[in-house]
């Protein structure tokens, strides 16, 4: 070989090679020696023989990614419908050859769920209409329990009812217990009035003469009293009086 202790390329000398590899050996060290036993040799096994090849790694490795990836199918799979799809078909309706058989099932299956739909809605109009005439009547019989209670309590119409018990534009006496009060109290002013003008004619001319023209003076006539009896109302009750409290009857409290 050549030399490479000078670098030049020609042939190392002999004792120059002998003397490099004396210096480049190791030390020598006493080992032990191993017992030569019998070799057991294993015939490797190929990819097919241990259950996976490359492929189906990769494949595998694809069915299992994530990330939006887009899923990967197994080819095997492709012709092979899935049962939620339109096109999947079981193998008992795959060999049925009775399509007019087929075709009536569809449409009466197709015809009852169109009357079960009418008839639902149907069902439905009819609570509807039943529930709106309960509705319709229990209003009504509000309505009457509302009007009877205001009948009774008196609460609307005396909202319209006048605080003077006569026609503020007729001047009529109200047709009631307290128009005929009324009526008996200005009957009885009228007559404590002719009273009142008879006894003051009386007091100041008691010779009953006219002192102007000398002439007797006529009379004042005084109306008829009233009769309580004659009037349409419920007197009240007289009010009693404590004789025995001082002031009772002159009106001086003490």
């Amino acid at each position: 070989g050549l030399c490479a202790l000078s670098g030049w390329s020609r042939p190392c000398a002999p004792a120059a090679v002998t003397t490099l590899r004396t210096r480049m050996a190791p030390p020598a060290r006493n080992y032990p020696v191993p017992e030569i036993t019998e070799v057991r040799n294993v015939v490797p096994r190929q990819r097919d023989e241990r259950g996976f090849t490359r492929d189906d790694i990769e494949k595998e490795r694809l069915k299992q990614r994530t990330g939006g990836f887009v899923r990967y199918e197994d080819p095997q799979d492709v012709l092979i419908q899935p049962p939620d799809s339109l096109g999947y078909a079981d193998d008992a309706d795959r060999f049925n050859r009775d399509v007019t058989g087929m075709e009536k099932t569809a449409r009466e299956a197709a015809f009852a769920r169109k009357e079960l739909m009418f008839y639902n809605r149907r069902v439905q109009r009819s609570e509807r209409e039943e529930s709106r005439w309960q509705n319709a009547e229990q209003e009504y019989v509000d309505d009457e329990n509302a009007l009877a209670r205001m009948r009774d309590e008196g609460l609307k119409w005396k909202r319209n009812h006048g605080s003077v018990p006569y026609n503020v534009l007729s001047l009529q006496y109200a047709d009631n217990p307290e128009g005929e009060k009324l009526r008996y109290e200005d009957d009885m002013l009228r007559y404590r009035a002719s009273l009142r003008a008879a006894n003051l004619h009386r007091e100041q001319n008691r010779n009953g003469i006219d002192p102007i023209n000398g002439q007797l003076a006529p009379l004042v006539e005084t109306l008829e009293q009233p009769q309580q009896s004659n009037y349409n109302f419920t007197p009240e009750e007289p009010r009693k009086i404590d004789a025995f409290r001082p002031g009772a009857v002159s009106g001086k409290n003490y």
